[in-house]
């Protein structure tokens, strides 16, 4: 039987009992005046094999004696209190033996899960509404319950004189936030197949570890190769502290630093949003977005999209089976793409611009007022009129200068177009 929440568990067991209840106030009424009726009822409840067994009786009764710890169950504002859910097992007498072991194990387990946390239950018989609620308390340096099937670490420590921060998760996911605080904080959430926060402990292990002017976070699971259990690893640190990444199978997120940051993930996406340190990016199999940064900046997939969006700086972008975009550049830029489609747009050439691709689309977009020095070669080549051009055009290649020449333009592909477009 799958793993059931501690909701499912006590209302299934709690809306059963006032069923029982009102059943039973009906029958008190009655059961001396109609013994037949009730033997009528209980018919309903007994289990298959027994009503096909061959008996003199028609019916089977089930003995009301079986059910006299059900007294202690009569008041239901006494369920309000963990110590009332308690009384739930009592219903034990009405569960099919097959099954009762395995229900009884699974109510235990949700009556632990609530030991250390506020919970009540109100009951509007007016509505017909019963409400369950629970107020999760987190535990700083152990998992706890958050919410239904949800389990978090949380840990906070003082960065004051911390220059640099390394992360190193064996799956799972990292966002990474700079903030003006002189803490830090680090939550680790854990969700998916987890039997109990025992089992969780066994499975996930956090740990940190502060020496001298750097930090270290290490997130395990010991069994990340067949585990149904997804983690997510959230951390606000000073943005000026230089960053560390590493994941082997998810996300990494990176907003606010002015330090630097490399992040490594095996088998994720990685997005980095208001950078200005140096910037390193590499994933095996995901794509790659950054915007609104500035400094120097390498992005590399092998085998995802490449997005650079307000830029400024050096940047290299490089991908084995994707497409690279650029907007809004200012700096220099060298993109390269096995088997996909490069497209550039500057706002300022602060350096030289390769583009290369294997086969593919090249689009660049260069200012008006821009002076560069032109080599491009494709199937077919093509450049604004409006440029001041001045060297060879031919249909596969061009060469000469835009104005007065300058830095070095080189866009070229094996197999596919070449643009040279004025930005607008």
């Amino acid at each position: 039987m799958k793993n059931r929440s501690w909701e499912i568990i006590v209302a299934g067991l709690f809306l059963l009992l006032v069923a029982i209840i009102i059943t039973s106030k009906a029958d008190d009424n009655k059961h001396s005046h109609d013994e037949e009726r009730y033997s009528a009822r209980a018919t309903a409840k007994a289990t298959p094999s027994e009503r096909s067994k061959t008996s003199t009786r028609s019916v089977t009764v089930i003995d009301v004696e079986e059910l006299a710890k059900m007294e202690e169950l009569k008041e239901l504002e006494e369920l309000k209190s963990l110590d009332g859910l308690e009384k739930l097992k009592n219903l034990a007498a009405l569960i099919p033996e097959e099954a009762k072991q395995e229900m009884m194990n699974e109510l235990d387990a949700a009556l632990k899960e609530l030991e250390d946390d506020s919970f009540s239950i109100n009951i509007d018989l007016a509505e017909g509404l019963l409400m369950l609620k629970k107020e999760y308390k987190v535990t700083p340096g152990e998992w706890s319950n958050v919410s239904p099937g949800v389990y978090a670490f949380t840990e906070e420590f003082d960065a004051t004189g911390l220059d640099d921060l390394s992360v190193q998760l064996t799956s799972g996911s990292i966002v990474l936030v700079g903030s003006d605080n002189t803490k830090a904080s680090i939550t680790v959430k854990a969700s998916g197949d987890i039997a109990t926060k025992e089992s969780l402990k066994e499975t996930v292990s956090v740990s940190t570890k502060k020496n001298g002017s750097s930090a270290e976070l290490r997130v395990v699971n010991t069994k990340s190769n067949d585990s149904n259990i997804q983690v997510q690893t959230t951390i606000y640190i000073p943005s000026s502290m230089d960053v560390t990444s590493f994941t082997s199978g998810g996300h990494i997120e990176a907003t606010n630093f002015q330090g630097d940051i490399e992040c490594k993930t095996s088998g994720g996406h990685i997005t980095l949003k208001d950078l200005s340190g140096d910037i390193t990016a590499f994933t095996e199999g995901g794509h790659i977005k950054l915007s609104d940064s500035r400094g120097d900046a390498s992005l590399k997939s092998l085998g995802g999209h490449l997005s650079a969006v307000n830029f400024e700086g050096d940047l290299e972008m490089s991908t084995s089976g994707g497409n690279v975009s650029g907007k809004d550049l200012s700096g220099s830029t060298n993109a390269f793409s096995s088997g996909g489609n490069i497209k550039l747009s500057f706002l300022r050439i602060g350096g030289d611009i390769q583009a290369r691709n294997g086969a593919g689309q090249i689009d660049l977009f260069l200012p008006a007022d821009v002076n560069v020095d032109l080599n491009v070669n494709g199937t077919k080549v093509e450049i604004d009129e409006a440029f001041p051009f001045n060297g060879s055009k031919k249909k596969s290649q061009i060469i000469g200068k835009i104005g007065k020449g300058g830095v070095e333009v080189v866009a070229k592909t094996g197999y596919g177009t070449v643009s040279i477009n004025k930005n607008e």
